[in-house]
């Protein structure tokens, strides 16, 4: 297998991160995951903008030879070095801050990295049961919305679910209010609206998160309690792999997700 490293297309094999990097040493950076499927890079304009976005809130200049552009043909040159071209892929996008300093840092450069994976198709999956992750809350800030190398409290929370035997974990924010689940964000449906937690519970601005917000179809935002989900008709955590559901059934979501542009 092959990555991009700066630009460069390399094997695996020939990668080595140093011992001052501060992807490693601090969690100082960001990434995204990009999901390849049908010969489409999917949802590409908003996988760019949250990381220009989380960029510009970590304060990292961005590499010149790094556009939109050249990271879309880089994309499509790796999946063909890796033999991946014509079927579902699971591609990550890290950048983070070149080495110097401690917590404070020498410098706003940064490094990327580019790898692709074989993935699976986008579906709809059932499951049985979610949790409340009890241990560690989520608060807004400047980078709360982005995908930081930071993902301790999902790591945890990932963990609670296994030791429960759940389907996923529900992180809550500061005050108790529903935020989003370990790799994906919560939905629910009552009495025909849609209904997900605003970014100010801490949550990540999700790619498909984004697509269901434009539909056009009634979904609200905003802070809820726990309790909401009791007397809710749907449950649901989307993420660019698929749909995951908790309560209700497919025939529920097909229309926000056909109004979303979502194909499964």
């Amino acid at each position: 297998m092959y990555l991009v490293y700066n630009s460069d297309i390399v094997p695996e094999t020939g990668f080595v991160a140093s011992s001052h990097n501060r992807a490693f040493q601090y969690g100082d950076g960001l990434f995204e995951t990009i999901r390849y499927e049908q010969n489409t890079v999917w949802f590409w304009p908003d996988h760019m903008a949250r990381l220009s976005e989380g960029m510009q809130a970590l304060h990292l200049n961005r590499p010149a030879g790094m556009t939109a552009e050249a990271l879309y043909a880089a994309v499509l040159q790796l999946l063909g070095a890796n033999r991946l071209t014509g079927q579902p892929a699971r591609i990550k996008l890290q950048v983070w801050r070149q080495p110097g300093g401690l917590y404070t840092p020498a410098t706003c450069d940064a490094d990327w990295l580019l790898t692709a994976r074989p993935g699976a198709a986008f579906a709809v999956t059932v499951k049985q049961r979610l949790c409340l992750f009890p241990d560690i809350r989520l608060s807004h800030s400047t980078i709360s919305a982005c995908k930081t190398l930071n993902a301790l409290p999902y790591v945890l929370a990932g963990h609670y679910r296994q030791q429960q035997g759940a389907g996923d974990a529900v992180l809550l924010d500061t005050a108790g209010h529903l935020a989003e689940c370990v790799a994906s964000n919560l939905f629910w449906g009552k009495n025909g609206t849609w209904y997900t937690p605003s970014l100010q519970s801490g949550c990540i601005n999700g790619i498909i998160r984004r697509q269901l917000l434009r539909s056009g179809m009634p979904v609200l935002e905003g802070l809820f309690l726990p309790d909401v989900l009791q007397d809710a008709d749907v449950i649901f955590c989307a993420n660019v792999a698929g749909i995951q559901l908790y309560k209700g059934t497919a025939p529920d979501i097909m229309p926000l997700l056909t109004r979303a542009g979502i194909v499964v």
